[in-house]
């Protein structure tokens, strides 16, 4: 009889982290990595660590490219409403591993507030066959619950998390306005990346059809909007048009 293999889907974010250590336990657990070559060196640093502190490698599979690479081979400029970047960089690559090591489960860090986002994950794995699941829903954890988590393993967690809510590509081509006024007052070079992007392919990435250089004063007063209001802090639909596909 063939053991199930049990596979993170370890974006290396608090979140995905906290389902590695509690998927751990399992025989045969897989910490899955797709590298879009888009991401600050921080990040690398956090999953390394979180991976040294549960004893498991991470397993990579990658498309190769960096999403800006990717856009230039597809004569396009990503944006919310192609969002070929996550599509080919992680969930293509996700899936295709999974299928190559059945029977498997596949272990998703959505939070609590994520139940929607979840349901649709759900949908898509299980037509090819492929159970997904969600520990962080079932047990009714919120991401700063996964931030006081892993508090306690002694890991510090990614410098992205100073200012943003997720830990993953810089930037991310999802991102509202109030995204980009961040990316431009703490991450200039993939500010400038962006706009350079823009130019090469004489499209937006904004969905309004305004580039960010023109956006830019509107960018910056919706970010320190953003930052002085506690309530609004953390909320994905406030930077994202689309939710980051962060774990897939």
């Amino acid at each position: 009889m063939t053991n199930t293999i049990h596979i993170v889907a370890f974006s290396g974010g608090l979140a995905s982290s906290v389902v590695a250590k509690m998927v751990s336990k399992e025989d045969d657990v897989i910490l899955l990595f797709h590298d879009t070559k888009t991401e600050p060196k921080d990040n690398y640093r956090f999953r390394w660590e979180v991976s040294d502190y549960l004893g498991i490698k991470i397993t990579e599979r990658f498309d190769g490219r960096d999403i800006w690479q990717l856009f230039q081979y597809e004569n396009y400029l990503g944006n919310a409403r192609n969002t070929m970047c996550s599509r080919i960089l992680k969930q293509e690559q996700s899936r295709k591993f999974c299928k190559e090591n059945l029977p498997c489960v596949i272990y998703f860090g959505f939070t609590i507030d994520e139940w929607r986002r979840a349901q649709n994950n759900q949908a898509r794995y299980k037509v090819l066959g492929i159970d997904a699941e969600f520990p962080l829903i079932e047990n009714r954890l919120s991401k700063e619950c996964c931030r006081l988590e892993v508090e306690k393993w002694g890991i510090k967690p990614p410098q992205m998390y100073e200012h943003f809510d997720h830990a993953n590509c810089m930037p991310c081509i999802k991102g509202k306005l109030t995204y980009w006024g961040l990316i431009y007052k703490y991450e200039r070079d993939a500010w400038d990346r962006a706009v350079e992007a823009e130019k090469e392919h004489c499209h937006t990435i904004l969905t309004d059809g305004r580039t960010l250089e023109i956006a830019l004063p509107d960018c910056i007063r919706l970010a320190d909007k953003y930052e002085s209001d506690k309530q609004m802090k953390g909320l994905q639909e406030t930077l994202f048009d689309v939710s980051c596909e962060c774990l897939v």
